[in-house]
């Protein structure tokens, strides 16, 4: 049977070659095996005797979605996702840059079939999201600025909901709190704000200013003396040349650590920024009523 392309998403199109076992599809951190097959862009050859590029076959063995750290393997994740159990499929991909990329999965088994987040137990997510984290750190030290963006995102979508629930279980009943999910909070609380942290020391890297601001709110709402935090956001303000404001916060963090060099640092910046600042705006005034 010779099925049609058909488009999942702008970038991404499937063109199924053997149907598999309709309804089982991998999630988030299960583990599957398979196999991929490259192929030349734009052959127009019928489905399966499409013939590979020379050393493109891949097993695929306990290959586990979601610890992706680079670009190619992400849309492997993605396309692995979007398979049943046993099915044969080609995938047309764009990549950031612009180039396509052709190739024929094929899906073995699904070895350990994750349950669906909402169902994971806290333990599980709190180690999971340890892992990621780790990942993400290890990949920034590598200067892998957007792969580890990747991993932290994926480590902060798995804490929130648990944040959130924790934060509710914990109102609803303020006169005989469990100090087991006090301990939960508070560890919670501190993983989250640890993640906040490294995504906009992710983003500083990239220069996004007004995300790094917000980034760094997030984690000062949880933790309002991080020093890191408030040195990324005075970074940030001085960045986007809101000169007084980034002075403001650069105070802040030399009352919690006189100190801290990097703050002192970007404390004499900001005040020769600010200085800067003023003369020009005195010689405006002075040209506009001269």
């Amino acid at each position: 049977m010779t099925f049609e392309w058909i488009q999942l998403k702008e970038g991404l199109l499937k063109k199924i070659i053997q149907k598999g076992k309709e309804g089982k599809r991998p999630r988030f951190w299960s583990e599957v095996t398979g196999k991929l097959i490259k192929f030349p862009l734009g052959s127009n050859q019928d489905n399966s005797v499409l013939l590979p590029e020379e050393n493109t076959t891949e097993n695929l063995s306990l290959f586990r979605i979601g610890v992706a750290h680079d670009e190619l393997t992400r849309i492997l994740e993605l396309c692995i996702q979007l398979m049943d159990e046993g099915e044969v499929s080609q995938f047309r991909a764009k990549t950031r840059n612009g180039e396509w990329i052709e190739f024929q999965l094929y899906l073995y088994e699904i070895v350990s079939q994750a349950p669906p987040m909402p169902d994971w137990d806290r333990s599980e997510v709190i180690r999971v999201s340890k892992q990621l984290k780790e990942k993400g750190v290890s990949l920034h030290r590598g200067k892998q600025i957007i792969d580890s963006f990747y991993f932290f995102g994926r480590a902060l979508k798995l804490l929130i909901p648990l944040e959130v629930r924790l934060t509710h279980d914990l109102s609803r009943n303020p006169e005989n709190k469990d100090e087991e999910t006090i301990r939960l909070k508070d560890e919670i609380t501190s993983l989250v704000a640890s993640i906040y942290n490294n995504l906009a020391a992710c983003q500083l890297a990239a220069a996004h200013y007004r995300h790094v601001v917000y980034l760094c709110d997030q984690v000062l709402e949880r933790t309002p003396t991080d020093l890191k935090a408030i040195y990324r956001k005075a970074s940030a303000l001085f960045g986007l040349k809101q000169f007084q404001d980034s002075f403001d916060v650069v105070k802040i963090g030399l009352a919690l650590d006189p100190t801290n060099k990097a703050i002192v640092t970007l404390e004499r910046q900001v005040v020769a920024a600010c200085n800067e600042q003023e003369k020009t705006f005195v010689k405006g005034i002075k040209k506009f009523f001269h």
